[in-house]
């Protein structure tokens, strides 16, 4: 008579028939999480985008007019200079805009998710060949996402 322990060991079939199934439900999470993956990182380019706008305005409110890195109303603009007026703190301000200027979620991975493109042209549009992640215009005070042709319409 066999004595029956009441444990059961997998088979091979078994484990083939569970590695099945799990390896199928993974095929059906991976694009759900690969679109989670993607709206987040939109999410985030957006976010940065609004908060650069917004420390803009707040800028040339608190500097006569002045867009960050003008030093007088019509001046170019270089991606030193307004990144500078952004990050360094003001001797009549308590703090800076941005304690560091913020990166494109796109671009990030490659370093360069801080880089700017600063034109002085209003009929200029970004151009995402220009390999920036953002962009600005001098002319107008327009401030783009520069990393795709989709993104620079934000």
């Amino acid at each position: 008579m066999e004595k029956k322990t009441g444990k059961q060991r997998l088979t091979l079939c078994d484990w083939c028939v569970l590695v099945a199934v799990i390896s199928l439900l993974a095929s059906l999470a991976n694009p759900a999480v690969s679109k989670a993956v993607e709206e987040k990182k939109l999410i985030d380019m957006v976010d940065r985008l609004q908060s650069v706008r917004a420390n803009i305005q707040l800028y040339k409110a608190q500097h006569d007019g002045l867009l960050p890195g003008q030093r007088f109303e019509g001046d170019s603009v270089t991606p030193e200079r307004f990144i500078e007026a952004l990050t360094q703190q003001d001797t009549d301000q308590e703090s800076s805009y941005f304690h560091q200027f913020p990166d494109n979620p796109y671009v990030s991975e490659s370093g360069q998710g801080r880089s700017l493109t600063c034109v002085n042209d209003p009929d200029a549009k970004p151009a995402p060949a220009e390999g920036t992640a953002w962009w600005f215009n001098a002319a107008t005070g327009q401030f783009h996402a520069c990393d795709s042709e989709f993104h620079a319409n934000y």
